[in-house]
């Protein structure tokens, strides 16, 4: 395994509040992994903010998965019942996943059957996502309209990023 910022790491990882952990299931070498404590703002089933730790994996077959528990034991298990679940979709025999973007424009994707997610499931043709300077399909960048709709922009032709009012004044002299 390995950081995420691609250092060896073998089989234990720090999750910095708590130590060195090692891991106990088998995870490809590939794995990218980080770990420790933080805050969950905002969580799907409108909780309030949160403290919890977690691990976050990285590993070949699905692009995220996030472990949360009271002990690095317990994050590491979620994760992987959540990677077995991605390895082996059980809505298909072959394991193969069944994408859709859920509302995401940057290409990213979740299995239908078995809510796995991962980046680059589509491109921006396949979302009709076209740039409306060139018309070259695109999940680079967007922004909102006066009409409530989207507009796409490519690596070349996307704007600077439009700051809040509260920084804008900060590089002024």
């Amino acid at each position: 395994m390995r950081s995420i910022y691609g250092e060896e790491l073998g089989n234990t990882i720090d999750f910095r509040s708590v130590g060195a952990y090692t891991m106990t299931h088998p995870w490809p070498p590939e794995t990218a992994v980080s770990a420790g404590r933080g805050v969950v703002l905002r969580s799907r089933s409108g909780e309030e903010p949160y403290v919890t730790l977690f691990m976050e994996a990285y590993p070949p077959g699905a692009s995220f998965i996030r472990g949360e528990g009271e002990t690095p034991a317990e994050c590491e298990n979620a994760a992987w019942a959540k990677y077995q679940v991605a390895l082996h979709c059980p809505a298909t025999e072959d394991g193969a996943h069944d994408w859709e973007p859920r509302g995401y424009v940057n290409g990213a994707g979740f299995c239908r059957h078995c809510n796995t997610f991962r980046a680059g499931c589509f491109t921006g043709e396949e979302l009709g996502q076209f740039c409306v300077v060139c018309g070259v399909g695109t999940t680079y960048s967007n922004r909102a309209t006066d009409d409530g709709s989207r507009e796409f922009f490519c690596e070349e032709h996307s704007p600077a990023p439009e700051l809040p009012e509260w920084l804008s004044g900060l590089h002024e002299e």
